[in-house]
């Protein structure tokens, strides 16, 4: 299928570090297709930056980014049937094959034509604001849904969680209602402080007795080492402070290969077993979901940025230079600002 005539604003990633907001063309609609206007959508923090940096595999210029996205069905092809126009949905974004523009997820547009099957269905009527921002971070927190079914954590265990970013945070709420113990490891001072005032117990690894810190928290060492900063130097260091027989769960972005390389004999002698996720599948969703609206993991307090979409680009200043402070940003797409 061809362009449809019909343009829409994205932000789109023109070369490496560069980022911009232009209009970019609908593909027409087919009988299988939902017209969806977005409402709102969240930046992935990990991998957007990834994204923009050039860094992430598979990268191509120009791009649209982003695969979180919540929007309200405008009109469905006849052979729809799952979905009807009102329906709050999660999910579809720019398509790509009629223009130059490739997505990486395509996300962060203004309204898209995807296949009905490329859609979550969310609700029959509009969420509160409240609810609608938690639920754009539904993916992100699957992924800490799926870390933590993974690691199987039980009740007593001593979780040690390198990363106090909104995956690292995710997983150390959900350990705490399993009745395990997290200790969050930060290298970003501002992290490690904001991580303290949601209430968890948070250490920066440049601490000159972290160790001792360590070795007190967790005498007989922990169980689970959880990973989401890929820092091998840092990983490698906390597998001395791993119990005998633990687990350690990989759950970062791990491209360059020298520097991610870890220390497998520190790992062979204390008989770690290693274990990976990567991406969600439908059970980690289905169960986040619920999470998120029964409010047994909370969303809204990681959400430092509340923006129009029209001012998305100081969005990614933000995330790519790091400051001010930010964890999770959000942009609003409707033209009546926060619904």
């Amino acid at each position: 299928m061809g362009d449809c005539g019909v343009k829409t604003k994205a932000v789109v990633f023109p070369e490496a570090n560069k980022f911009e907001i232009i209009e970019v063309p609908l593909r027409e609609m087919g009988p299988r297709d939902m017209l969806v206007e977005t409402l709102v959508t969240a930046i992935s923090p990990g991998t957007e930056r990834w994204i923009l940096f050039g860094k992430h595999l598979g990268t191509k210029f120009p791009c649209i980014p982003g695969y979180q996205r919540i929007g309200i069905v405008k009109k469905c092809g006849e052979e729809v049937k799952a979905f009807k126009v009102g329906d709050i949905v999660y999910g579809g974004g720019y398509e790509g094959g009629y223009s130059n523009i490739v997505p990486m997820w395509g996300a962060h547009i203004g309204l898209s034509v995807n296949d009905w099957t490329a859609y979550r269905f969310l609700s029959s009527s509009l969420p509160d604001q409240f609810e609608l921002e938690a639920l754009s971070y539904g993916i992100v927190a699957s992924v800490a849904t799926r870390g933590i079914r993974f690691c199987n954590v039980k009740e007593g265990e001593k979780i040690l969680v390198i990363g106090a970013g909104f995956i690292g945070i995710c997983a150390a709420q959900l350990a705490l209602r399993k009745g395990a113990k997290p200790v969050l490891l930060e290298k970003d001072p501002e992290r490690v402080e904001f991580a303290k005032k949601l209430g968890f117990n948070a250490f920066n690894v440049d601490e000159e007795d972290l160790d001792e810190k360590l070795r007190k928290y967790a005498p007989e060492g922990f169980d689970v080492l959880y990973d989401t900063a890929g820092h091998a130097k840092t990983t490698n260091r906390m597998v001395r402070h791993m119990k005998y027989q633990g687990i350690i769960l990989l759950q970062s972005q791990y491209f360059d290969l020298e520097r991610c390389a870890l220390d497998l004999d520190q790992i062979k002698i204390r008989e770690l077993t290693m274990r990976t996720t990567c991406g969600i599948r439908d059970e980690d969703w289905l169960e986040t979901i619920n999470y998120i609206k029964n409010r047994y993991i909370q969303i809204n307090p990681l959400i430092t940025h509340r923006l129009n979409y029209t001012d998305a680009l100081e969005g990614y200043k933000m995330l790519s230079a790091g400051k001010p402070f930010n964890l999770g940003i959000i942009f609003y797409w409707s033209e009546a600002d926060n619904i």
